[in-house]
Formats: structure tokens, sequence, C-alpha cells
């Protein structure tokens, strides 16, 4: 499909005609069942909420919070922004309230949704100081707290205003939305910062515009794939699949249960499935832990079956033949054991996009020796999500691919991954001395990542360019692919690896909040807690030979010297995590400051 103008608006407009199918999007209800909406009752959606805010007497560009979990009324909010083109801010509904307030006053929104009442709970305390704020609407029946001071409806109410709007004609509000031009900001997407205030990228509708219409070329999507929303949507990752689907015609499944995929995916039997890599960690992690409770006789056909499985998915990606005997293993393997790993997600995944961060090459293996084809893909909000990917026909594991159509990429000589194209962001808002610093002289994005290309092109990340680790022997280290290596342990939730200016490296490590009770109940323990878990010597026991076969894998100077177990997770809610699962290193670092000096401190005396 070609469009006069380069927006995601005129791509929206374009799929509200399309009306041939019964269902737009599955909406999941509160009661866990996955409920069809017509096209129609999309269109009305996203055109009452749009005229409403015209009604209003919001002018183009207002900002618009959305604080709220993954759910259908996000992106109905949303797409209602653009064709009132106003611009949309996202907030993740883990925010400290001091972060939405940050958010809040910084956009200058004039309206913020929220989802449901601990949304509005979460945030009603610092409402008072952000004044610019005219109204609250909540996706669903809430109760006023003492004291709101800002007037709330709700979002059932404001679609009836604007079907008032609408009660004349739509033609006026179609003529607006299709006014957009390629360059209007579109949202500003607030980083979630390892340290300091978040910064909002400012996006246009000609930067997500260009991602989508380079991936679409790319891939073959098809209007009849299904894909799950799950991840946040506040972050870029989500929202441009989301904008992505609009170009192909996918059909969503909007789901609330981000930490029950296992129930999810078998019930919506996705054929596309986005995910970061600590997604497929848990995926890799149970499946692990289910074959390690097999007798020792199925074991060994897992190790044959996966054996089977990578010399043929390895000869298929080099573009080498597989001979008939290796097929026919295969396809005993694939009765045997990869068919029920696959049907473990659903049965019908046929494409796996992983992006957020790096994804260890041994995770990428396994899924592809199964018969999961995972793409990974690197980008960051900056660029609009994408920059470069893999594709199901030229792929490398181990690396993100190769620049999109229409984006340049480099490397500076520290390293650094420069970026420059059509999907770069246009700043940072109301910061021009962080829009300033954010690039170089000619022009290229400063990412911040450490990457290497490989002798064919393929781009490989290192790691962030302020999280490497230089040893005090002068060794310069990328802790991530540590880190990665030891999560791959079922009860090992996060790792941070330490050792800045150190003679060797040290590892905090902290257990999986959803295995670990799992697992506890498994062993007939009564206190299932992280801490009391923590304390076992057993899982000391475990984890070391875990420790010590991860460091098998590593250069000398790359193997962990000494290791803690914390009693505690790294979570966003206490601070630890971003909204994107990062650690941050430095507030760990000032927390745990006892922990880390005490591994050196025989050394220092």
């Amino acid at each position: 499909m070609e469009f006069t103008k380069e927006t995601i608006n005129h791509v929206l407009l374009w799929r509200m005609e399309q009306t041939d199918r019964d269902v737009a999007y599955f909406a999941e209800a509160a009661d866990g069942r996955f409920v069809p909406v017509g096209p129609p009752q999309a269109r009305r959606n996203n055109l009452s909420w749009a005229a409403a805010l015209i009604r209003r007497g919001l002018p183009v560009g207002t900002r618009v919070a959305i604080l709220a979990g993954v759910r259908a009324e996000w992106v109905e909010c949303d797409l209602g922004n653009l064709l009132a083109r106003t611009v949309t801010i996202g907030v993740y509904p883990t925010s400290t309230p001091d972060s939405i307030a940050y958010i809040l006053q910084h956009s200058e929104a004039r309206v913020l949704v929220v989802g449901d009442q601990a949304d509005l709970d979460r945030c009603a305390s610092i409402l008072g100081s952000c004044p610019g704020l005219d109204l609250i609407v909540a996706m669903e029946p809430v109760t006023a707290p003492p004291g709101l001071g800002v007037e709330l409806t709700t979002l059932d109410d404001v679609r009836l205003q604007g079907d008032q709007a609408l009660a004349g004609g739509e033609a006026w509000l179609l003529e607006h939305a299709a006014q957009a031009e390629p360059d209007d900001m579109i949202t500003v997407v607030y980083t979630s910062g390892t340290t300091g205030p978040p910064k909002g990228a400012v996006l246009t509708h000609r930067n997500l515009f260009a991602v989508t219409d380079a991936v679409n070329a790319m891939f073959r999507f098809r209007d009849d794939q299904i894909g799950l929303v799950y991840l946040p949507l506040a972050h870029i990752l989500q929202r441009y699949a989301v904008y992505q689907g609009l170009r192909f015609g996918g059909i969503g499944y909007y789901s609330r249960r981000m930490t029950e995929l296992g129930e999810v995916l078998p019930a919506v039997r996705p054929h596309v499935l986005a995910a970061v890599p600590r997604v497929l960690e848990k995926i890799h992690a149970k499946a692990m832990a289910r074959i390690q409770g097999m007798s020792s006789f199925r074991q060994a056909v897992v190790r044959w079956a996966f054996a089977v499985g990578t010399t043929v998915a390895d000869a298929e990606r080099a573009g080498q033949s597989v001979s008939w005997w290796e097929r026919r293993q295969q396809r005993v393997a694939d009765r045997l054991v990869f068919s029920k790993i696959r049907e473990r997600l659903g049965g019908n995944v046929e494409v796996i996009v992983s992006g957020g961060a790096p994804l260890a090459p041994e995770l990428c293996s396994w899924f592809q020796a199964a018969g999961l084809l995972v793409i990974e893909g690197y980008g960051l909000t900056e660029t609009s999500a994408p920059a470069t990917t893999n594709t199901p026909d030229i792929q490398r594991i181990g690396t993100v691919g190769k620049a999109i159509p229409g984006t340049e990429v480099k490397l500076a000589s520290d390293g650094e991954i420069l970026i420059k194209g059509a999907g770069v962001f246009r700043g940072y808002f109301k910061d021009e001395a962080a829009t300033a610093a954010a690039f170089d002289a000619d022009g290229f994005f400063r990412s911040g990542d450490i990457g290497e290309f490989d002798a064919d092109g393929f781009l490989r990340i290192t790691d962030r360019k302020k999280d490497l680790i230089i040893t005090a022997a002068g060794k310069n280290i990328a802790p991530a692919n540590i880190e990665n290596l030891l999560k791959q342990h079922r009860l090992v939730g996060q790792a941070m690896v330490h050792g800045d200016r150190r003679r060797y490296l040290t590892c905090l490590l902290t257990l999986c909040p959803e295995e670990t009770p799992e697992w506890a109940a498994e062993q007939g323990l009564t206190d299932r807690s992280l801490a009391a878990v923590a304390a076992l010597p057993s899982v000391r026991v475990e984890l070391e030979r875990h420790v010590m076969a991860t460091n098998a894998l590593l250069a000398s100077y790359e193997s962990v010297k000494k290791w803690t177990l914390l009693p505690v997770a790294f979570e966003i809610d206490n601070g630890y995590l971003t909204p994107t699962l990062k650690l941050k290193r430095r507030q760990i670092t000032q927390d745990f400051r006892e922990q880390l000096d005490a591994f050196y401190a025989a050394d220092e005396d």
C-alpha cells in the first residue's frame, strides 16, 4: 500500500477502512477471557476518543499521558490521540509517584488516563504538584481519593461525549487527522534511565513510519497472523509492534498477564511473538526445570534431540544441505521433544522477535534447534525501536543483524555504535544540551552501546559503554555476557557482575521471584520466601556449581572469583531495575556496598 504522506495517521485511516474481517483485535476481560472487538467498534473507540479531546478545546500537540498496564484501551486511546493530533506520553504503571510527577510536569500533560484504582491511587498524592493537569480519565470505574483536586471521569463517559461531537458526521475529524505532517510529534517516550531523571525522546510520524515501512519490506508478515501484545506499552518496542500491526494487518490479543505467559500462550496460540531476552530466559529455565525432573533415559533422549536439532539448524542457516539421515533424525526428535516445547508456546509460533537487550547466543541456538525461529534486532527509544535486524532469510546468531533500509550504522573510534536515519529521533523534549550531546558532528546518534562488526557486516553488541568494567590489570570486560550466562539457571533471577578497577570479578546473585516458590514447593518446603530459600546450604551448593560451570565457558580474567546470593530480588518496585528490566547498577552498588567491599577485604588486608 502506498501512502500520500509518510505518517502513522495515514496508515491508521487506511486501516480503519479495511472492514472485511470479523475481528479487529481481542481485548482481555477482567476474568481472563479474550473478547473479540469488531472493526466497527474499534473504529468508534478511536474516533470518539479523538472527537472528545478536540471538543474539549485541546490544540494540536497537547500532551496526553497514559498510566496503565497493557490493555486494549491503552492502544485505543493512543490511536485516538493520533487522530486528534495530540501527543501520547506513556507512563509505566510501576513508576514511583515522584517519577510520575516528574514526567507529568516535564511533559506539561493536560490529560492523564489511568487504568484502574491502583493506578489512580499510585499517583494521587502528587497530582497537586501538576498544575497543568486538567482532566483524569479512568478506563474502569474508580473512587476518587480524598482531595484529588482534578476533574475525574471515565473512559466510557468521554466516548459518549465524543459520540455527541460526531452526531453530525465524522468527515471533519477524518480531515483533521489527515492533516498530520511527517515531522509532527507523535509521542514523547521517557527513557527509563539507570541514573538521573528520565529524558523525553521526541518521536515523529516520519520516525515511526520509516521503521515500520522498512521492516514491513524485510519480513513476510501476513494479515491473518496472530500477535500477542503483553510487553509494556510505555516502552517503544511494544508500541512500534502495534504500529507494525497496522501495516500488515495482524490480529492482536491484548493481555494484562505478562507474568502468566504459560497460561496465556496456549490460549492465544500466536504466530508472532515479540520478546525481551528476560522472557526467553524464563521460558528456557521452565523447560530445563521440566527436563531435569525426567528420568535419566528421557533426559538422554532430550540431549540427543537437541544435538540433532542444532546440527540441522546450523546447516540451514549456513545454506548447507542436510542429509536424508539427519532430516529423518530431526523428524523423530521433533515428534518426541520439540513439538511438545512448541505446544507450550501455543503450537503456532512462526517467529520470535527479540529486542531490548542482547540475547545470549546459546539461548538463541536452543530455541532454533527446537524449531522456533528467533530473530534478534537492535534499537533504542531514540531510534524508534529497530535500527538493525536479522531476517528470516539472512541471520547470524550472536549478532543483531544489519541496518534496516534507510538507516546507517557505524562505529566510533572507541567502539560506540553510531546511528543515522529516518527513524532516529528529533531530540530530547525541552533539553537542548542533552540533544546536542546525543549527536556527533556528522549527525550520527551516539547510542551509548559498544559493538563490533563481524567479517560479513553483522553487528554484535558487546555492552553498554558506561557499563564496561576495566579491571586493575587493564582488561576491558563486558559484564552483560557473563550475566546472561549466569541467569540461565532456573533459580537465578538477576546477576550483577562487579569489578571495575579491582583485581578480579565478583557477582551479586538474586533468586527468581516466579520460579523460586514453585521450586520450593517441589522440594516440600513450607517457607517458600526468597530469604528462606536463599539461606539453604543446598541452594548455595547448587549455585556454586552453576557459577563454576559458567566460569568454564569464559576466559580466566572474565571468570567470577567470588559471589553471594542476596535474600531479596532486584525488581522495579524496589528501585533496582528500570521498567525495561535493566539493572540500576549505581543504586545496587550503593545499597550493597558492604557485600561488594567484603569480596576484596582479604586482598586489601
